[in-house]
Formats: C-alpha cells, sequence, structure tokens
C-alpha cells in the first residue's frame, strides 16, 4: 500500500511538472487567465459588498463571514485543478474520439489517470490566491476561532474536496453514454457556484435538496464555520458522512460506466 501510494505520488509530481512547462511556455496567456480569475473574484466581494450595504447578515452571515465563504470556494477550486477537474473536461473528447483506450491501459487506474493528465496548478490559480487573501482577511477581522482552528479548517477543505470529487466522478460517468457532453461541466460549474452561498439561506426541501442531492452547501460553508468560529458537530458529522457516499458512489458509478466503453479498437 505505501509503495502504491509513493508511486502514483511520483507520477502526479511527474505530470505536474510537466504540464506546468507547458503553460508556462505561454507566459501572456498565463498572465491573463490569473488576472481574470482575480478580476472576477473581485467581483463577486463588489455584488456582496453591495448587497451587505442594505442588509446586516444574510442567513446570520455578516459580511467578513461571507467572504470567508467566498475565499473557500476559490481555494477548492485551485485544489480540484491541482488534482482532477481539468482531466474530466477533456473526458467527453477522449471517449469521443477512442483516446480513452490509452486511460484504460496505463499501469495506474483510469481515474488517476485522467486526473494526473491534466493536473494544473494555473488554471484558477488566481481564483485560489484571492481565496487566501479573502480567507486570512475575513478570518483577522472576526478574530472568533483560534489559530488551532486552521489545521481542522485544512482537514474540511480535503473532505470538501472529496464531495466534490464525487459529485464530478458522478456527473461524469454519463459521458460514456452521451455523445456531446458540454452540458455536464456546466452542471458542475454552477455546482460550484452555488457554494458562495450560505448554507443558511436554504430551508426544508430545498436544505434537504442542496445537502444530501446537490451536496454545494456543505462545499465551503462546513470549513468556513470552523474559522468564524461557528462550527457544529452536526454539521461537521453529516459533512464527512456526505464526503463518503459521494466518494464510494462517485467510484461505483465511474467503474459501471466504464463498462459502456465502446473502444476504438472493439
Amino acid at each position: 500500500m505505501k509503495k502504491t501510494l509513493s508511486r502514483y505520488f511520483s507520477l502526479y509530481i511527474s505530470f505536474l511538472k510537466h504540464n506546468l512547462k507547458n503553460e508556462m511556455m505561454y507566459r501572456a496567456n498565463f498572465a491573463i487567465n490569473v488576472g481574470m480569475d482575480i478580476f472576477f473574484m473581485l467581483v463577486n466581494v463588489v455584488f456582496f459588498s453591495i448587497l451587505y450595504g442594505n442588509v446586516e447578515t444574510i442567513g446570520s452571515w455578516n459580511f467578513h463571514q461571507t467572504l470567508v465563504l467566498v475565499g473557500t470556494v476559490g481555494i477548492v477550486r485551485e485544489l480540484a485543478y491541482l488534482t482532477f477537474r481539468k482531466g474530466f473536461l477533456e473526458l467527453g473528447e477522449y471517449v469521443r474520439t477512442g483516446n480513452f483506450d490509452v486511460m484504460l491501459h496505463a499501469p495506474i487506474s483510469a481515474a488517476a489517470h485522467l486526473a494526473f493528465r491534466h493536473v494544473s496548478l494555473t488554471e484558477s490559480l488566481g481564483e485560489g490566491l484571492m481565496g487566501l487573501v479573502l480567507v486570512g482577511y475575513g478570518f483577522v477581522q472576526l478574530g472568533n476561532a483560534g489559530l488551532s482552528s486552521i489545521g481542522f479548517y485544512l482537514l474540511m477543505l480535503i473532505n470538501s474536496l472529496a464531495i466534490y470529487y464525487g459529485f464530478c466522478l458522478i456527473i461524469n460517468s454519463l459521458v460514456f453514454w452521451l455523445i456531446k457532453s458540454q452540458e455536464l461541466n456546466t452542471v458542475v460549474y454552477y455546482f460550484m457556484n452555488t457554494a458562495r452561498y450560505p448554507r443558511d439561506i436554504y430551508h426544508g426541501l430545498g436544505k434537504a435538496i442542496f445537502t444530501v442531492i446537490i451536496p454545494s452547501s456543505l462545499i465551503a460553508t462546513t470549513p468556513a464555520t470552523i474559522l468564524i468560529g461557528r462550527a457544529e458537530p452536526a454539521l461537521i458529522v453529516l459533512t464527512v458522512s456526505v464526503a463518503a457516499v459521494f466518494l464510494s458512489l462517485g467510484l461505483f458509478f465511474w467503474n459501471r460506466s466504464i463498462n459502456f466503453y465502446s473502444s476504438a479498437s472493439s
């Protein structure tokens, strides 16, 4: 087990270095992408500052608490591109052209190969950096939690990433039945967009849907509650449980869906 993890980590680092070299060949494109990411994060901040200019709280969340929430979404997005997200964006093309055969014959799992092949540091980098700034600023302004909460926050970020990955696996498993899969990426995009709103704004059936069926309300809200001093044990247990369920379901659907793939050689 230890040797397998070490091999996967080495492969990941190799792909990361290779892709980083390719991305840095086009420095102007890199600078524009980072600049655009930062710009759209600033648009979010301006939007919420205008909103909070008219109300004191939204679902019991004030402005600085919401900054931590929005920043957390940016960090999770960057972590996703550092691990698996960009590979899923390319999956539809691989399946359509039959190049997914390469993934199936690699000495590692198809899901890992798909992720590592396109792992990116620079994609969504501006959003991740702005996310760190917003989280840090909001944390300092609030001062409701001690420094010890940072480690717990990081653990819950990993848990949120697991939820995101499981959701992506479930949605992208449909690629093996669909000819055009761009709409699937749109679903995933809006999944993360809804994560920047506090879970407390949902009630009744809506809260159940965005917690259990489409668990975007947990992605940023749960980690953010730890940094703003509002962590609830029940919410943390729920979030960890949802991550375990979605990872299990994602891997199940992914492995079943691969059986329906018609390779270029078949």
